[in-house]
């Protein structure tokens, strides 16, 4: 696993503990394909110790205690695989706590939650051996799990029976756009910033992009391409997951995707009479998020399903017969700089927060936000849109603006940024302005005390 990226704060985290003696509980979730199991697999690796890797499936709960029993006795007790049988998950846990007296051995459960529905009992079990018989022995136990309403609700909170067993629990997430940059190192920042926006820094889908071809290759083959990777059924996995009613969901996400962003909008659009809880469950996997900026409106956060909607389903059919080369290059390809608009506001805010109480960004935030607001100037009303706002409690002292275009900041889009924060009776902003092409001479000029920053600075 040479070209294992990243992930040094929670391989740090599981090493710490795996350097004490005795039993260890540590819980990692994420969403699908975010690259829990690799990271445990890289732990596992660096201490080339005793390990059982258990991955759990849809399957009946028989069927589950004899993968369960095989994987336990092919990689403890090898000399009795196909003579010992458990007849029990209690068999299979005793045995763990037997081997892991003498030595020190990792149990990772993947994808718990299908164990734990198949077998309603799994939590209060692993209560009991935790709390008896594991805690006397050498066991790190690692449970994984990717439907992440289930690992906070029936692992991790005060009312789960799990609750208070784990040392360490870390939620997973997206690599972020420098991590990301790593898996195509040959790119030039505009590059590396697209892949990112295309897969929104999830491992698996980074893993696809090859550095020898060119960015347009990759994403004519990844996406439009009759055998294209990121596939109907690909993304119907990504967005329905555990969820009944496909139809529904991608309908949501087609309406917002189309700029349909206020709930009724939503609504109208998709003809459904009630929307909430297929909303509830999108923000919940992080694929939709809910904004108020001070009115209420939706936006898709997964940048990945967003280009999806956007643009590889509109050209479908073309796509089905063979033209999505010439549909890529004559309606996509022209766009992909006004798509990385909010992909390019989230690589700004990460900036920021990641540099915070430092020389580039000498102060101290908060929160950090999109604003948007409508303001009546004279007869007219006026709609006031700041990319960035940032916040310490209730206080605005950081305002940003962000441009991803082959043209550089100018004079135009200084003054259309200064007009709008006229109506911010706030004094003593910090001001920081983000230009995928740098900036003309006139902004450096009379943006003296702004903090001017290109996306060659951001890698």
């Amino acid at each position: 696993m040479d070209n294992f990226i990243g992930r040094k704060e929670e391989i740090d985290a599981l090493q710490e503990l795996y350097n004490k003696k005795g039993f260890h509980m540590a819980v990692l979730f994420g969403r699908r394909r975010v690259g829990k199991t690799t990271l445990v697999n890289k732990f596992i690796e660096i201490n080339k110790c005793k390990s059982v890797s258990f991955a759990s499936t849809e399957m009946t709960e028989s069927e589950l205690l004899s993968r369960m029993g095989n994987d336990v006795l092919g990689s403890l007790a090898p000399n009795l695989s196909g003579k010992l049988k458990f007849e029990s998950f209690d068999s299979i846990f005793d045995f763990l706590a037997e081997e892991a007296s003498k030595e020190q051995i990792i149990f990772v459960i993947d994808e718990y939650p299908y164990l734990a529905k198949a077998c309603p009992y799994m939590n209060s079990l692993l209560q009991k051996y935790i709390d008896n018989k594991w805690k006397k022995s050498n066991l790190y136990f690692i449970l994984l799990g990717s439907l992440v309403s289930f690992m906070r609700e029936d692992v991790l909170s005060s009312s789960a029976p799990l609750h208070g067993r784990a040392n360490i629990e870390f939620k997973i997430n997206p690599f972020g756009y420098k991590d990301s940059a790593s898996f195509v190192p040959d790119y030039n920042a505009e590059e590396k910033a697209v892949v990112y926006g295309l897969t929104g820094g999830v491992a698996k889908y980074l893993e696809q992009f090859d550095s020898k071809l060119s960015l347009d290759e990759n994403i004519e083959k990844l996406f439009f391409s009759r055998n294209s990777f990121f596939s109907e059924e690909q993304i119907k996995t990504v967005i329905t997951g555990e969820r009944s009613n496909p139809v529904a969901y991608n309908s949501i996400i087609d309406a917002i995707a189309n700029g349909k962003t206020k709930y009724n909008e939503i609504q109208a659009t998709t003809g459904m009479s009630d929307i909430s809880f297929c909303l509830k469950n999108l923000i919940a996997a992080e694929i939709v998020e809910r904004r108020e900026s001070p009115k209420p409106y939706y936006i898709i956060s997964d940048s990945m399903v967003n280009f999806y909607f956007r643009f590889v389903v509109p050209g479908a059919s073309l796509i089905n017969s063979g033209k999505g080369k010439i549909y890529y290059e004559q309606k996509v390809k022209q766009n992909l700089h006004h798509f990385m608009g909010s992909v390019f506001e989230k690589m700004s805010k990460d900036y920021i927060l990641s540099n915070v109480g430092t020389k580039k960004i000498p102060c101290f935030l908060t929160d950090l936000v999109e604003y948007q607001n409508s303001v009546k100037v004279g007869k007219e009303i006026k709609l006031i849109e700041i990319d960035l706002l940032g916040l310490d409690g209730k206080k605005y002292v950081l305002a940003g603006e962000c441009k991803f275009r082959s043209d550089k900041f100018d004079k135009q889009d200084l003054d259309i940024f200064e007009d709008k924060l006229n109506y911010f009776s706030v004094s003593n902003l910090k001001i920081i302005l983000f230009s995928l092409s740098g900036f003309t001479d006139y902004v450096v000029k009379n943006a003296k005390s702004y903090k001017l920053v290109t996306l060659e600075d951001m890698y």
